[in-house]
């Protein structure tokens, strides 16, 4: 099992810490680093990507599943306390459709990571923002109480001066 960098230490450092059933929906696991970790801590992981990994390793408390962000009848589950989606909706040409689609399945937290501006560029990278555009992803998300973090994840990202965005959407704390 491949280490943790700091992006997924700092998504387990946001999850909530009392009162909420350990249930977390990974939407977009990759290769399942975090999820293998969040099980060994006593969660229920359903870890969700596009398409199936020859890797993924079915262990106590953590299944893998396909499923497509646009379509929720896919997810394993209907809904989850917490769901994480990290460096998916910068791959996404509808992104807005798919969080969207994140919020319905969260019943208390939804957290997410999406790269800083160039950071980590790619070919596949279809949005980018920065810290003049990323308050629109937050205002998508209202009611809810939003908060941003710019984060690094490697050593050597410190050094590239490459940098992602903590989103957390928490749900108990609605504004009307």
């Amino acid at each position: 099992m491949k280490p943790l960098d700091v992006r997924d230490v700092s998504i387990i450092d946001a999850l909530p810490v009392y009162d909420y059933e350990k249930v977390v929906l990974n939407v977009g696991c990759g290769e399942g680093r975090i999820d293998y970790y969040l099980a060994k801590m006593g969660y229920q992981v359903f870890a969700t990507d596009i398409k199936w990994d020859e890797s993924w390793e079915a262990i106590p408390g953590l299944t893998f599943h396909a499923a497509d962000i646009f379509d929720r009848r896919t997810f394993p589950i209907s809904s989850a306390p917490v769901v994480i989606c990290s460096q998916v909706l910068e791959h996404l040409k509808d992104f807005k459709s798919a969080l969207n689609n994140l919020i319905i399945l969260t019943e208390i937290r939804l957290i997410i990571t999406v790269p800083y501006w160039k950071s980590f560029h790619s070919r596949e990278h279809l949005h980018f923002w920065n810290d003049r555009n990323i308050g629109d992803l937050a205002n998508f998300c209202q009611p809810y109480s939003v908060s941003i973090s710019k984060i690094l994840t490697k050593p050597e990202d410190v050094k590239r001066k490459q940098a992602a965005y903590l989103v957390i959407i928490d749900k108990r704390q609605k504004f009307t």
